[in-house]
């Protein structure tokens, strides 16, 4: 018969990922241990075996939960952005991936820097959701600039993706820049070069303000 799940199982795994991410981070996915995990969870290995059989099994179930969780942002913004047009939406997207960058850093590290030590075909469902993100940045590119080939709009969407998917490395939650703020400023670079700016700097001076 079947052990029966304890009542606090999914926010155990949770913990276990949290925790596992955090570790990744600093230490790398080959430079981290069951046993370090472990002691950063107050747990035991077995009961971290219980929930992952193996160290890559534990990997797979963080980038999936990361990415999956992307893409449903992703189209939940989009939604709410359905009538305002093509700028409108990606702007907000910005501010929505900022927000979850900001408050998941740890993972978006593990997801850019530790993903090649998954067996291929996990790798590949990875890469897949990762390319169905970029499908979505490249499909806002194609309705404000459909007069551009497709190579350019490819680069413009990986470009303005690019402004923001590494900012895990500097970005602070404690610093001047609020994740929204940074996303604005990223949104006005793109649309309007260096140029553009100045108003989101000007509003973020008037909130300092208020």
């Amino acid at each position: 018969m079947a052990r029966p799940r304890a009542d606090n199982y999914a926010e155990k795994q949770q913990l276990i990922l949290d925790q596992a991410a955090v570790l990744f981070a600093q230490k790398g996915f080959a430079g981290s241990s069951i046993s370090t995990l472990a002691k950063s969870c107050n747990t035991s290995k077995a009961l971290i075996y219980h929930y992952y059989p193996a160290k890559e099994s534990l990997l797979y179930a963080m980038l999936s939960d990361h990415i999956d969780h992307l893409l449903e942002a992703a189209r939940q913004a989009l939604e709410a952005q359905k009538d305002g047009g093509a700028e409108k939406q990606l702007r907000h997207l910005l501010r929505v991936f900022m927000a979850i960058y900001a408050s998941a850093e740890a993972k978006h590290s593990v997801l850019l820097n530790d993903l090649h030590w998954l067996p291929d075909e996990q790798q590949k469902q990875i890469r897949d959701k990762e390319r169905q993100v970029v499908r979505i940045f490249r499909d806002l590119i194609d309705q404000l600039r459909p007069d551009l080939d497709s190579e350019t709009r490819l680069g413009l969407s990986m470009s303005i993706l690019g402004s923001i998917n590494w900012t895990y490395i500097w970005f602070k939650q404690t610093g001047p820049l609020s994740p929204e703020q940074f996303a604005d400023i990223a949104a006005s670079m793109f649309f309007g070069g260096v140029s553009g700016v100045a108003p989101a700097i000007k509003a973020r001076s008037n909130d300092q303000a208020g």
